[in-house]
């Protein structure tokens, strides 16, 4: 994981990126933090959906071993295929949204390569541990922290939390998903919007301001764009949501 993080160096290299907003999920989340970590001045902000800063325990590595072995030998069984739906909806995820998880389904069957999927279940089973404490060393980039509530990685994050500074974190809990992205994309965008707001990187404007501002005219364009005082969120503005 740590190689995988460093090779982010050669994407900022190549498209000439001094620092950035980083936004990742799962595994991706893990490699952003250990680069925020390791690069700092690179690192404006994160959002991170269901990042694990620990590595991992017995039944993780079980189980995980299990569908590596399987994969490798067998392709994509029925177990692995349910063990991937769990992992990245929760419980019960076709009472929720049968067409998305139906759709999903197929995708794991079709289009994933069970060698590959394999080799990076291996990778990410052997991650070592983020060493942070918000007593020590921490991230230094603000980080908005994200999970579902019916997500099984609930507790991965609010360790996670545990271990950043509360000065320039924040913990969301979407209420009614497993995997927020595809099941409230909505409350997501709306989040995020806020954050990167509560950051100073967009201009508070409604839409219907942003409308209004597009039909100005080239003069009026050209000047300065007056922003706000850079706010930060301390509180879930999105409704049926939790935060802290």
């Amino acid at each position: 994981m740590d190689e995988l993080a460093n090779q982010l160096n050669y994407v900022l290299g190549h498209f000439g990126i001094k620092s950035f907003i980083g936004f990742g999920v799962g595994a991706g989340a893990n490699i952003f933090a250990r680069f925020a970590l390791a690069y700092p001045q690179k690192v404006d902000a994160l959002a991170l959906i269901n990042c694990t800063s620990n590595q991992s325990g017995w039944i993780e590595w079980a189980y995980q071993k299990m569908n590596s072995r399987s994969l490798r030998a067998r392709g994509m069984t029925q177990g692995v295929l349910d063990y991937l739906m769990w992992h990245h909806f929760g419980k019960f995820p076709e009472e929720r949204n049968h067409d998305l998880t139906q759709m999903y389904r197929m995708h794991f069957n079709r289009n994933v390569n069970p060698n590959n999927l394999s080799m990076f279940i291996d990778a990410y089973l052997q991650r070592t541990d983020l060493g942070i404490s918000r007593d020590t060393d921490t991230i230094k980039a603000p980080v908005l922290n994200i999970t579902g509530a019916l997500s099984p990685h609930v507790e991965d994050t609010v360790t996670f939390n545990g271990r950043l500074h509360p000065n320039n974190s924040t913990w969301m809990k979407i209420s009614d998903c497993g995997m927020v992205l595809e099941e409230q994309p909505g409350k997501i965008s709306e989040a995020f919007r806020l954050f990167l707001q509560g950051e100073g990187y967009v201009a508070p404007l409604s839409p219907t301001k942003i409308v209004a501002f597009r039909r100005l005219s080239d003069v009026e364009r050209r000047r300065p764009c007056r922003h706000s005082p850079v706010i930060r969120i301390t509180e879930n503005p999105i409704s049926e949501a939790i935060a802290c």
